[in-house]
């Protein structure tokens, strides 16, 4: 009797969510991280429905909540440099809607303008979201979205300032000779056809990225750069609010490549998650008032889900951390493990489509990487891999670390306290990776680096016939490079030409020794799935039409079998934020859910 209370009172908690997101609609929270103010234009679709706002000014550190109605389609962008005449008239000098006003009232953005781009309650009951550059670029931004489920529910925006690295002819001078306010499009720029994806070049077979627009996607590989650029750069999600943050801040970690554990908080910066990110108290109330809509509740809910988060994280960490590794290649992987604490096994052999689970206890902190190209010696039956490999001649590596050039995921676990993570470069580089945290308290975004580096090596790096790429420690040895001697801090080390390429490549990767502010993530109380090789296959052009295909980029799902049945809204991950956990750990969750009910009563 008693487990069917626990069970009627879950159900109702979860059918009240259910019903009531879908009449409030969507929360929109627009934050302002710039040193400077910025001013929030908004313009939607036609046909639907507008909001309550259509433009207002945001102070830095200010935020605004909007709510959007079901099924809303439009944009936000962020206006700079604006004042008001002698006449009243309010003009702006980037991002201008013409309106003469403060509200647009209908305007879009004047080019060059970075967009915020959405389509709620789409195909599928899917919200599909991008960060467009192909009007050009004024602001970083970036856009986050909080409590939605979807293999593809992941933050997408640009963080980079492009007007420092705006090609002449593309920069937006405040004043002449002064510093640039904005970069224009190649399209905007020369107002050419090739650019433009017009006329003859109005199909994606024939309108190709730009020397100008791959400028733009080389910053920020997760938006539009150009008009056909569906690859990487649209998103989904179901039933989420979403934090649209101006100038996301920079990160602060002071976490060097050694193996020691970073004792700050921080903040998220990658331009491709690159990409910054926002407090967790700026986040927050988008999540509560979404999921129940009075005010007095919401602060109820607040109470109940932190003492439930305290119990998940008490739970989780007596219990360590499950590691799943995800083999999408097209060939065999063979994982290597290297840890202060042993675990099930050190290194195995994993089929292309295949996974496997490792638990690891709480405290763990070690490194996973991929080997390439192993094979057995037909005589002495020892194991040598062509790239990765741990010298002991064995599939299990028995404490022996990788052979560089090595793509390398490190990770620092927590007892009930933060887990530190990164993806590594510093040892270079073998085989596309990119670890995502699932189910854990915090901002917890993926990292990795999921770019071929073999086919873009340069010659004095490339291992054999491109099998990896060397860092440019491991090919010339000399201190400027590998962070030695004189040149051992990080005032010292700095970024050199290759690293640089890296970067580049991969934003979100150690590039070098102290490539510390866009490398470091965090997360309290997850689990994490590590894919070699993950894909990313989304069709979804710059038009509005909307998508049937989801991209699968930056949102790798445990072994790569989960159904989406299996990804309900369980209303303990609506609270977390998290959108990719198993059956088995919802069940759990609830379970702590059921417990606390009873406490109640």
């Amino acid at each position: 009797m008693a487990q069917i209370t626990f069970l009627a009172a879950v159900c109702a908690l979860l059918l009240s969510h259910t019903f009531i997101s879908g009449v409030q609609g969507t929360s929109f929270t627009i934050v302002n991280k710039c040193n400077y103010v910025v001013w929030p234009g908004v313009l939607s679709n036609a046909g639907v429905s507008t909001i309550s706002t259509t433009g207002f000014t945001l102070r830095r550190g200010e935020s605004k909540t909007i709510s959007a109605p079901a099924s809303w389609g439009g944009r936000f962008w962020g206006r700079t440099h604006c004042s008001q005449d002698s006449a009243g008239k309010f003009s702006c000098l980037t991002g201008d809607c013409g309106s003469g006003k403060l509200e647009c009232s209908g305007n879009g953005a004047a080019p060059p303008a970075t967009l915020a781009e959405f389509t709620l309650d789409g195909a599928g009951g899917l919200d599909f979201f991008d960060v467009s550059l192909v009007d050009g670029y004024n602001v970083p931004m970036l856009v986050v979205p909080h409590g939605g489920t979807g293999q593809n529910c992941t933050y997408t925006g640009c963080v980079v300032d492009l007007n420092d690295s705006c090609p002449s002819e593309l920069k937006v001078m405040k004043r002449e000779g002064g510093d640039g306010v904005a970069c224009k499009s190649a399209c905007e720029a020369f107002r050419q056809p090739q650019y433009c994806c017009s006329g003859a070049y109005g199909t994606p077979d024939t309108c190709k990225a730009s020397s100008y627009s791959e400028v733009f996607k080389r910053a920020c590989p997760r938006a539009y750069s150009y008009a056909y650029d569906d690859k990487s750069s649209t998103f989904t999600c179901a039933k989420a609010d979403y934090t649209i943050t101006f100038c996301p801040s920079p990160n602060t970690s002071q976490k060097s490549s050694s193996e020691g554990q970073n004792t700050g908080t921080p903040s998220i910066n990658g331009t491709m998650v690159y990409e910054g990110a926002l407090d967790e108290s700026a986040a927050s109330p988008s999540i509560f008032t979404h999921v129940f809509g009075s005010h007095a509740i919401a602060m109820d809910i607040l109470f109940f889900s932190i003492y439930l988060l305290s119990l998940i994280s008490f739970f989780h960490g007596t219990s360590g951390t499950t590691f799943t590794l995800v083999n999408k290649c097209d060939y065999t992987v063979w994982p290597g493990i290297l840890g202060n604490t042993q675990l099930d096994s050190t290194g195995f052999e994993l089929p292309s489509g295949g996974s496997r689970s490792l638990q690891a206890p709480p405290s763990w902190s070690g490194r996973f990487w991929g080997r390439t190209s192993c094979a057995s010696d037909q005589t002495t039956g020892q194991l040598i891999c062509h790239t990765g490999d741990c010298g002991s001649t064995q599939i299990e590596c028995n404490g022996r670390g990788a052979t560089p050039p090595a793509t390398l995921a490190e990770l620092t676990t927590g007892s009930g306290t933060q887990d530190f993570y990164d993806v590594s470069l510093v040892d270079g580089y073998n085989l596309p990776m990119i670890v995502e945290p699932r189910g854990g308290l915090g901002m917890c975004f993926s990292t990795g680096c999921i770019n071929d580096l073999n086919r873009q090596c340069p010659t004095e790096l490339r291992v054999d016939s491109g099998e990896a790429c060397n860092s440019a420690c491991e090919a010339f040895g000399t201190p400027e490079y590998c962070c030695s001697g004189p040149y051992a801090t990080p005032d010292t080390c700095k970024p050199s030409v290759y690293s640089e390429m890296f970067k580049a490549a991969c934003p979100k990767a150690y590039s070098y020794a102290y490539d510390d502010a866009t490398s470091t993530f965090t997360c309290t109380g997850a689990d994490y799935t590590i894919t070699f090789c993950p894909s990313s296959t989304s069709k979804k052009s710059e038009s509005n039409t909307i998508p049937t295909t989801a991209t699968t980029y930056g949102s790798i799902t445990g072994s790569g079998q989960v159904s989406s049945e299996e990804k309900g809204s369980w209303l303990p991950y609506l609270l977390t934020g998290d959108s990719s956990k198993s059956l088995s750990d919802a069940v759990f969750h609830t379970t702590l859910l059921a417990i606390f009910l009873v406490f109640l009563s």
